[in-house]
């Protein structure tokens, strides 16, 4: 059945910040991330141009339009003027960074642009040849949390939509005869399906680091001539991290190591073929303890191997390479009479002892002490008990297992 009515849904452009968090910045890399989150945004206006939509629901926080820049105030003007030239409508509510009553004087939003206050909620109609579509009513963000009840659309309404950006009690969204809640401020995509409605905060086009991992994506809706929705998500990120858990032997040797995630990454380049993956690695282990697979030596290897061969060219990027620490290493290494001996039954009394205070302020020379880095120097239990085990394992590799070291 054909759509009565297309629309796109998206949100938390944030085109005046940057991509953050890689440990390192390849040179051949730099403008494509410099880009990622124009491109990811373009590719939304790109979608709703090609889909023919009716309209583009902007829910918020699409650039800091005091502190953006040029940049992305040029870029965001073009995309709308380029939807005008379509006859694409926009509906925009402000978030924390976007408030449309914020947008310079001097340059006229185009005309198929329809922004809505942070006081109230606003309800604006959609027609097409006269024929009322759909009923929109959005509001910005504000100090004031809305409720559900501010959005409520009376039952004859056309096609019911409610745009906002911010926190949101979800308990009586179907109470509300709204049949499509378009929302902003989460930078994962979440859904919240109810009876006769559906919530969705579609994130942001962009992911700005590893902690926003995954595809990023907007949000089609499709109302057939019977009022019946079908919403689905379109990849449009530019840029992408991905976190890749693996679990495998101790005795794993280093070539089939490098082979077995060099075919993730070719998985990973056919699964996200469009965009640059930027992959932290996260490797468990099982079986006895070989000090081999966590030296400096196979480390620098292994992920060297890995950029060369497949982060060239904006392919798979290997950030990150981590591998968990043994739940325990070898007792009879800790009751040798050997300097490694030593030092890990020093180790382990820290270990065996929470009372025992690691005392690492004391290491922040004197001159540069200040709050903030003392304050980075105090651990949790379990930040404390990945330090210890680390430190341990920089004993092994530094302080010799050599080959006559029998591992248990």
């Amino acid at each position: 059945m054909a759509d009565q009515l297309k629309f796109i849904h998206s949100s938390d452009f944030h085109l005046d910040r940057p991509i953050e968090g890689l440990l390192e910045i390849p040179a051949h890399l730099k403008q494509k991330l410099a880009n990622a989150p124009y491109q990811a945004a373009e590719r939304v206006f790109d979608l709703a141009v090609n889909e023919k939509v009716n309209f583009v629901l902007l829910a918020g926080d699409i650039c800091d339009l005091e502190n953006g820049g040029p940049r992305a105030a040029a870029f965001l003007l073009s995309q709308l003027e380029r939807l005008a030239d379509k006859g694409i409508m926009v509906y925009w509510c402000g978030g924390t960074t976007d408030h449309p009553d914020r947008w310079p004087n001097a340059v006229k939003l185009p005309d198929n642009v329809v922004t809505f206050s942070g006081s109230l909620v606003e309800r604006v109609t959609y027609q097409r040849n006269g024929k009322p579509l759909a009923t929109i009513a959005g509001c910005g963000q504000t100090t004031k949390r809305r409720l559900p009840s501010d959005f409520y659309c009376e039952p004859d309404s056309p096609f019911t939509i409610a745009l906002y950006h911010g926190d949101f009690d979800s308990t009586n969204l179907s109470s509300q005869n709204v049949r499509y809640w378009a929302l902003g401020g989460i930078h994962q995509r979440k859904v919240l399906d109810k009876t006769d409605t559906v919530a969705i905060f579609p994130g942001t086009p962009q992911a700005r680091n590893p902690r926003e991992d995954g595809a990023h994506s907007c949000t089609i809706g499709r109302v057939d001539a019977e009022g019946r929705l079908r919403t689905h998500e379109v990849d449009v990120d530019s840029v992408r991290w991905i976190t890749q858990s693996i679990k495998m032997s101790e005795q794993v040797k280093l070539d089939d190591l490098k082979n077995m995630l060099g075919d993730r990454c070719l998985q990973m380049r056919l699964e996200a073929p469009e965009q640059t993956c930027l992959v932290k690695w996260d490797i468990s282990t099982t079986g006895d303890f070989n000090p081999d697979l966590r030296s400096t030596a196979w480390h620098d290897t292994i992920v060297g191997y890995l950029r060369n061969q497949y982060g060239q060219e904006g392919g798979v990027w290997t950030d990150e390479l981590n591998i968990a620490p043994p739940p325990n290493l070898p007792t009879s290494w800790y009751e040798e009479d050997t300097i490694l001996g030593d030092y890990l039954r020093a180790v382990g009394r820290f270990q065996s002892d929470d009372s025992i205070k690691l005392g690492l302020h004391e290491y922040i020379p004197a001159d540069i002490q200040d709050e903030y880095l003392v304050g980075l120097s105090q651990l949790d239990s379990a930040e404390r008990k990945r330090l210890l085990q680390r430190s341990a394992l920089i004993g092994v590799e530094y302080l010799g297992v050599g080959d006559d070291r029998e591992i248990e």
